[in-house]
């Protein structure tokens, strides 16, 4: 074969490869513009209307018992609600949605405090704070017995977020939460062919507190061993930490001698005492 053969060749495949990826991206955007796009300004048009039934009713959606985590959040109210389609706080092209997003809080007056001890529950407290996007502030404080001690303080707001996207590649519609309950990430797919009215009205339900429809999952009980040994896993390490904190605590306070005062009548016959 001559050079000029072996360069026709790989021009030949590469053409073939275009044209393959090429057919790729017209069958995704047909798919998009013919299942995925009118789905995506359904949800909207009724997505929007909510939002300003809403703001417009300013009925706040009472919460009793919000995080088992941080109980102190106490009682907070559901209000001031949010939509846009560029992911900040306009309108993204209507023939073109590929995002839909939901905003709103859970507040109340005031804030709450509490103290953790060791470095490695600092750091991991710091971080979940800051991963669920909670308004707080931290401390460090004098070390006690060496364990190292911090205040936090957390503002009663928290920022809940519903975010319905389309995953372009794999031709699904795909809702995202965030903090809705008990500070906790929530995500599922749909394909075109799900995305009824009743997804639509389990999507609304979730959002005002009516039901979790939306989050029922049908999992195998293969998946739920695994889910519960993680979990058990998780709380086995936590309670390991626990203990060993409270040991090296122990251990701090029994190393501390006791302040002694001495007898000062023995002290006396000690020094003057005769020796047998």
């Amino acid at each position: 074969m001559s050079i000029l053969d072996e360069l026709r060749q790989k021009a030949e495949r590469k053409k073939a490869e275009q044209l393959h990826q090429e057919s790729g991206r017209q069958e995704l955007e047909t798919v998009y513009q013919s299942a995925l796009l009118p789905k995506m300004q359904y949800f909207y048009d009724c997505l929007n209307e909510t939002v300003k039934h809403l703001n417009f009713l300013e009925e706040p959606i009472l919460i009793n018992g919000y995080s088992t985590r941080y109980p102190q959040f106490g009682e907070l109210s559901q209000l001031n609600y949010k939509i846009n389609t560029d992911g900040y706080s306009g309108l993204a092209d209507y023939n073109r949605l590929m995002q839909i997003n939901v905003n709103f809080f859970c507040e109340a007056k005031g804030e709450f405090s509490y103290v953790l001890q060791s470095k490695r529950l600092i750091e991991a407290e710091v971080a979940f704070l800051h991963g669920r996007r909670l308004a707080f502030t931290w401390k460090n404080q004098s070390a006690v017995c060496g364990i190292d001690s911090a205040a936090f303080t957390i503002q009663r707001k928290i920022p809940v977020s519903f975010k319905i996207e389309i995953d372009y590649q794999l031709s699904q519609l795909k809702v995202t939460i965030n903090n809705h309950e008990n500070l906790e990430f929530f995500s599922k797919s749909f394909a075109p062919e799900q995305l009824d009215d009743d997804v639509l009205d389990a999507l609304i339900s979730y959002l005002m507190r009516r039901d979790n429809r939306l989050i029922r999952l049908d999992i195998s009980d293969t998946y739920k061993t695994v889910i519960q040994t993680t979990l058990a896993s998780q709380q086995q390490e936590q309670a390991e930490l626990l203990a060993k904190i409270k040991h090296e605590e122990d251990n701090a306070s029994l190393n501390k001698e006791p302040f002694k005062i001495a007898n000062p009548v023995k002290a006396i016959f000690s020094k003057y005492g005769r020796k047998k």
